[in-house]
């Protein structure tokens, strides 16, 4: 990863302008999805999402086609880009990368698409976001969650009874222990286990539906994901057993009641990040938050 970290100060600044030149050349080659960030200063673009264009010495490019309108007022204003390309030697990862710029011009197309010209950023950096973030709730937090083998999309969910349920399971021993907008972690009673999953290995993929809620006033959120078991962890002195998942997917039902399966958008669930924030908050003033 060193080779795409190049905010040390310890770098000249014409080895750090030729480095960021460098990570330009691959989101341009790679086409990823941008995703923006300009906190309060224009929150029309916050969360949106764009595509480079071109980059130069002088400025970068990108397209945000998903913009009702634009404004001459938005040029110099902070705004954050956040992405994820992929190392070009053999067998290396993703990473998700961000930079910081301002805005020097904006342009609307006749077709209605959106170019905003960015200042060449002084840096590219490893993402830090509260997506990392791992909040541990209780059952008023997520009220509902069922677990099923891995369903397939178009498969008519009404008809595939969970194989596990906190609505029917909570007093046999089966709950959440934490979650994170990436990823969530089950705790089951060995008894139950050895009912419902007598066979489980990691790489194993399930689906799961879940709600959220922020407060006793506001109604739910309904989420649907898919995920892979990452983590088995027997806890003999508790006499249970912690899994761990992390989301690969997230899902709907369509007007047939049947599950339609859609990508995570930079590998999070879309809505999510915002309960974990609240809940962060809730349990700040009682608890340490537990890290991934």
């Amino acid at each position: 990863m060193s080779t795409l970290l190049i905010d040390s100060e310890s770098v000249d600044a014409a080895s750090k302008r030729k480095k960021v030149l460098d990570v330009l050349d691959l989101v341009l080659a790679q086409r990823p999805t941008l995703k923006l960030e300009c906190g309060s200063g224009v929150a029309v673009l916050n969360d949106v999402t764009a595509s480079m264009l071109s980059h130069c010495t002088s400025g970068v490019t990108v397209e945000v086609a998903a913009l009702d309108g634009a404004s001459p007022q938005w040029v110099g204003t902070e705004v954050t880009c956040l992405f994820r390309i992929y190392e070009s030697k053999l067998h290396a990862g993703a990473h998700m990368l961000s930079f910081t710029s301002r805005i020097c011009s904006v342009q609307r197309q006749p077709n209605g698409v959106v170019t905003l010209v960015l200042a060449l950023p002084e840096s590219i950096g490893r993402v830090q976001r509260r997506r990392s973030v791992r909040v541990d709730v209780s059952q008023d937090k997520v009220p509902a969650l069922k677990v099923w083998p891995e369903l397939p999309s178009g498969v008519p969910v009404a008809k595939k009874p969970p194989l596990l349920d906190t609505e029917e399971c909570a007093s046999e021993g089966f709950r959440v222990h934490n979650i994170s907008a990436t990823g969530i972690s089950l705790k089951v009673a060995v008894e139950l286990m050895r009912q419902a999953l007598p066979r489980q290995n990691k790489g194993q993929r399930f689906s799961l539906f879940f709600t959220a809620l922020s407060s006793p006033e506001c109604p739910p959120a309904h989420f649907w994901v898919n995920a892979t078991l990452r983590n088995i962890i027997d806890r003999p002195q508790e006499s249970e057993i912690c899994l761990g998942f992390e989301f690969i997917a997230e899902g709907e039902l369509d007007d047939r009641k049947r599950i339609v399966w859609h990508p995570l958008k930079f590998d999070e669930v879309s809505g999510l990040g915002k309960f974990i924030f609240k809940w962060n908050l809730d349990n700040s003033r009682d608890k340490a938050l537990v890290e991934c």
